[in-house]
C-alpha cells in the first residue's frame, strides 16, 4: 500500500493544505519551526490515532476546534478527525464508512525515526512503555484490546481508591483486582515475548550498522517479584494501604518497565553517545522487521531530522536498509540529502504549503 496523498485541514500550522507523496521518497524541506515535524506528525496520528509529543487537543490550530487528516491510498481512502469542546470527539473512517479505534489500528503501518528516540535508553520509563505498546497494538488487535480494557478497569480502580467510602471500597475492590490482574498478565506476557524477540533482532543489527559485535539484551522489570501470574493478584492486596493513601493503582504494567544491557552492563552507565544512538538505531530497525513479519505490509517510514545525527556511513547503511519502503524525510537542506537517495524522490516545501 502507498499512500498518494494527503490532506490536513486545522492540523497543527496548516489551515488547509494538500501534498502528493511520491510513492518512493518525498523529502519535505523548510526551516527551522515551518511545520516540516507537523507533517510527519499528521501520518503518525492517522495509523495510531494519537500524537507521538502531544494531546489531541494541542493538535488543534492555534484559534480553531477541530481538526481533520485524510490519506488517499491506492487501496483505501483513510480520515481521522478531531473536535474539542465540552465533550470531545475522535472520528476515524475508511471510504467515508465510520470505523471503531481497534477496527483502524494497524490498517496504516508506520515506523518513526526522530530526535527524541534517545528517550528509549536515557528517558523515563514512560517512552519505553510506549515503545513496547505502540508495537504491539500496531501489530496485534488482540493487544490492543487488552490494553484498552485494562486502561478502562484502572480507571474504575483507581475511582473508588480515590472515595472516601471505605465500606464501598472493601465491598467492591476485589472485583476490580481480579479483572485486573487478568488484564495485567496478558499484557506482561506479551511484552515479555516482544522483548525476547528484539533480544535476538537488535545485537545483530547494532553489529551491521556498527561494524562490532557487543553483548545487547533487554530485561523487563515487573511491578512483582516472583511469578508473575501468581503474584500480581496477591500484590494488590498487600498494597491496598499504599494505593489508598496514593489514590491510584501503584503497581502494574502501566508503571513497568524494562532495562537494556549493553555490554552485560546497563546501558546508561557505559554506552557512549554515538553508541545510544547507534543502539536506539538497532531497535528502530528491529520495530521494523518486527512490524513487517507480523502484519505482510511494509510500514511507511517517518524520519524527522535523523541524518544530522549520523555521520557518513550510518546514514548510507539507513539508506540502504530502507530502499524499497515508502518514506518522508524532514531536512532543511534537501539537496544534500537528495545526494544520497539512489531512488526517485520528490521535494515538499513547508514553506510554500503556508503561503
Amino acid at each position: 500500500m502507498r499512500i498518494q496523498s494527503l490532506e490536513l485541514t486545522n492540523f497543527r500550522s496548516y489551515d488547509t493544505a494538500q501534498f502528493e507523496l511520491h510513492p518512493d521518497v518525498t523529502l519535505v524541506v523548510g526551516p527551522n519551526a515551518s511545520g516540516k515535524t507537523n507533517l510527519l506528525e499528521s501520518l503518525y496520528v492517522l495509523a495510531s490515532t494519537k500524537s507521538f509529543r502531544a494531546k489531541d487537543r494541542d493538535l488543534v490550530r492555534h484559534g480553531q476546534d477541530h481538526f481533520r487528516v485524510v490519506a488517499h491510498t491506492d487501496v483505501t481512502e483513510y480520515a481521522i478527525g478531531y473536535a474539542a469542546g465540552e465533550t470531545t470527539e475522535k472520528k476515524i473512517t475508511h471510504d467515508g464508512v465510520k470505523r471503531t479505534l481497534v477496527g483502524h489500528v494497524g490498517q496504516i503501518q508506520v515506523t518513526l525515526f526522530e530526535p527524541t528516540d534517545l528517550e528509549l535508553v536515557a528517558g523515563a520509563p514512560e517512552a519505553r512503555r510506549r515503545y513496547l505498546d505502540f508495537l504491539l497494538s500496531q501489530t496485534d488487535r488482540t493487544y490492543l484490546t487488552t490494553l484498552q480494557q485494562y486502561r478502562r478497569v484502572l480507571k474504575q480502580r483507581n475511582a473508588l481508591l480515590d472515595g472516601f467510602d471505605m465500606e464501598r471500597i472493601r465491598q467492591q475492590i476485589f472485583t476490580w483486582d481480579i479483572k485486573l490482574a487478568e488484564l495485567a498478565v496478558e499484557i506482561y506476557r506479551q511484552r515479555q515475548e516482544l522483548l525476547r524477540v528484539l533480544s535476538g533482532a537488535t545485537p545483530l543489527l547494532y553489529r551491521d550498522i556498527a561494524g562490532e559485535t557487543v553483548e545487547v539484551g533487554f530485561e523487563y522489570i515487573p511491578s512483582v517479584q516472583g511469578v508473575y501470574e501468581d503474584e500480581f493478584l496477591e500484590a494488590l492486596a498487600r498494597n491496598l494501604t499504599r494505593d489508598l493513601g496514593a489514590g491510584f493503582t501503584t503497581i502494574g504494567p502501566h508503571r513497568e518497565d524494562f532495562r537494556i544491557y549493553f555490554k552485560n552492563n546497563d546501558i546508561t552507565k557505559v554506552a557512549s553517545r554515538g553508541e545510544t544512538r547507534t543502539l536506539v538505531l538497532a531497535m528502530k530497525l528491529a520495530e521494523l522487521g518486527y512490524a513487517e513479519e507480523h502484519t505482510g505490509v511494509r510500514p511507511l517510514l517517518l524520519l524527522d531530522d535523523v541524518f544530522s545525527e549520523l555521520d557518513k556511513y550510518r546514514r548510507g547503511y539507513l539508506l540502504n536498509r530502507l530502499e524499497g519502503y515508502q518514506t518522508m524525510v524532514t531536512t532543511t537542506d534537501a539537496d544534500a540529502i537528495a545526494r544520497e537517495f539512489k531512488t526517485a524522490h520528490k521535494i515538499i516545501s513547508t514553506e510554500a504549503a503556508h503561503a
